[in-house]
């Protein structure tokens, strides 16, 4: 099935996989669907003893989740795996920690402008927090939109989006093939793409020159990234466009209070579709 959107990015917990482990999961979270121990054994050209620890160590560690396919005919039902949403985090409690914010966010704060206003604006300190971590990574000295995007591609990459130029005339767009909390935007695309978009306006802005209505964000509208655009003018049209999420939830209306999303536990957490 065609997938909109981004993958999830690769995390810090798989730096210390060994290489055949780590081609396990990366196969798990490239197909984003459950695999049997045979299906993965056959994409990689190894044995399904082979694959089957691999597979068990993930799930142990809670970077892939093991389920049960239905029942058919006699014999114990075939296992499936799939790749745990903590896989993209450091720590699988920065997962929970992150779900508590953005729903304690959406329960106080239900009305859908108001709502995207707030995520900006939490996106516009992370920004913040972003350059100042950015340490050897100083801002461009050329106030130029090239040198601007060329910046803001290099603090995407290093948080985890994997960024790729495009050039369409004077206007500039980065592709984001990859998402570091991509869960978490398939459930609340509202809040975590709108909380990118300010991200990006920040850091763009520490660069001198480029006003925040020229920055724009499609999320989940093509197959395997979104795009931050960079025009050289204004834009009218909306800043943020958000496609067909699976998973989303129907947009609030304003007079309607949507309760937060429990918490899943970091051990049991469904990956989504």
């Amino acid at each position: 099935m065609l997938k909109l959107g981004p993958r999830p990015s690769r995390a810090d917990a798989r730096a210390h996989l060994s290489t055949p482990r780590r081609a396990v999961l990366e196969l798990l979270v490239e197909e984003q669907e459950p695999l049997t121990v045979a299906q993965v054994a056959q994409t990689l050209d190894q044995h399904p003893n082979t694959v089957r620890e691999h597979l068990e160590a993930l799930a142990r560690s809670g970077l892939a989740k093991r389920d049960q396919l239905a029942p058919v005919g006699r014999g114990r039902p075939a296992s499936v795996y799939t790749y745990a949403p903590e896989a993209s985090f450091t720590s699988p409690e920065y997962a929970v920690l992150a779900q508590v914010i953005i729903g304690y966010l959406t329960h106080v704060v239900p009305d859908g402008p108001e709502l995207r206003r707030h995520a900006r604006e939490m996106g516009r300190h992370w920004g913040r927090a972003i350059l100042e971590r950015a340490g050897g990574e100083p801002a461009p000295t050329t106030r130029t939109a090239g040198a601007a995007v060329a910046y803001l591609r290099r603090m995407l990459d290093r948080t985890g989006f994997a960024p790729e130029m495009q050039r369409e005339g004077a206007d500039q767009t980065l592709r984001l093939p990859r998402c570091p909390v991509l869960e978490l935007a398939k459930d609340r695309p509202e809040v975590v793409c709108s909380a990118h978009l300010g991200m990006a306006r920040e850091i763009l802005a520490s660069t001198g020159g480029i006003e925040p209505d020229r920055v724009s964000l499609e999320a989940f509208t093509q197959p395997g990234a979104c795009l931050l655009h960079v025009r050289s003018v204004a834009h009218p049209g909306e800043d943020l466009v958000v496609g067909p999420v699976e998973n989303a939830p129907a947009p609030a209306r304003p007079d309607e209070v949507v309760p937060a999303r429990p918490v899943a536990n970091p051990g049991t957490a469904s990956r989504g579709a």
